[in-house]
């Protein structure tokens, strides 16, 4: 699981790296990196380590947002069957906010 969790992280990173971003974009994640330096929001790795997204799940995408001040995850999931989940996590607490199908 650890290792599936790992390459996930390196292929999302790798993908989000290659593929320019709006100006948007470019902002949440400078600010989400600021605050990750700081220690004012949870890493990827101590996030999903809280996390219990199931056996069968796979990462597809993870991306920071700050949206109305506040550090968000959005995590997209593949789960047995096909199904597309979306969870979107508090960065400061690791704390679910919303999901959806």
């Amino acid at each position: 699981m650890r290792l599936t969790i790992a390459l996930a992280l390196s292929t999302a990173l790798a993908l989000a790296s290659a593929t320019p971003a709006p100006a948007r974009a470019d902002e949440d994640h400078d600010a989400a990196l600021s605050l990750r330096e700081r220690g004012e929001i949870l890493s990827l790795e101590e996030l999903m380590r809280r996390m219990d997204l199931g056996e069968d799940a796979r990462i597809l995408e993870i991306e920071s947002a700050i949206e109305h001040g506040r550090a968000l995850y959005e995590i997209e999931l593949l789960e047995r069957g096909g199904r597309i989940r979306k969870i979107l996590v508090d960065a400061r607490t690791g704390a679910v906010v919303k999901e959806k199908d």
